[in-house]
């Protein structure tokens, strides 16, 4: 799923804190950035500051009822 454009960053992440298992954003390259980490979101940060970055990628769960706490910050 990808992230919609002009989410509040800081609101997502939070929100991913309060998620059971593990999120994980993939780059289009295949690199994989666990959402939970605090020094993955600072790089998540960094790749949020260029929307076409952001866009570009994908959020994935390893816990499918996960994506219920995220549904206002993802489309198809």
């Amino acid at each position: 799923m990808h992230i919609k454009t002009n989410i509040n960053i800081i609101n997502f992440l939070k929100q991913v804190q309060k998620c059971s298992a593990e999120v994980l954003f993939e780059t289009p390259e295949g690199d994989r950035i666990a959402l939970k980490s605090t020094l993955s979101q600072y790089i998540f940060c960094t790749i949020a500051s260029n929307p076409e970055l952001l866009q570009s990628g994908t959020v994935c769960f390893e816990q499918e009822d996960d994506k219920e706490l995220l549904k206002d910050f993802l489309c198809c």
